[in-house]
């Protein structure tokens, strides 16, 4: 009998677990208002942020699309082999975030933090559309 209910409470852990980790939010999610402006370069390599920056969006109303999509993010691990582009946010303290940017093949931007774990994250389709109008993704 405690055989069978560890066996139970070990399987409800683990998928409690899976559960709660698709539905991630992006960490440093809860700075996005203090984002006082954004760059983006073409992605070059795994890891590391190209600081050739070709883009940079400064105006208000740029930078809510940015937020509103950025906030829409979820956990969704998958599998990239290359990155189109690379975005750091700029904060008002002085601090700054950089991530990869790809498109995936249902027109979703999945991102993934420049150095940290292998975590990607996918904004939803409608922001993802709004974001790939403004950054001109392909």
């Amino acid at each position: 009998m405690f055989k069978q209910l560890l066996i139970i409470l070990v399987a409800v852990c683990l998928i409690a677990g899976c559960q709660q980790k698709s539905n991630q939010t992006l960490p440093g999610i809860n700075q996005l208002n203090e984002v006082k402006e954004i760059q983006i370069s073409e992605f070059q390599e795994l890891g590391s942020l190209n600081e050739n920056f070709k883009e940079k969006f400064t105006k208000k109303d740029q930078l809510e699309v940015f937020k509103k999509a950025l906030k829409s993010a979820k956990r969704q691990d998958e599998p990239i082999k290359s990155y189109d582009y690379d975005m750091k946010l700029n904060f008002t303290n002085g601090e700054d975030k950089a991530l990869h940017i790809a498109k995936n093949k249902k027109d979703e931007i999945i991102l993934k933090y420049i150095g940290d774990s292998n975590a990607t994250f996918a904004i939803n389709n409608e922001k993802s559309k709004d974001l790939i109008k403004l950054i001109n993704l392909k």
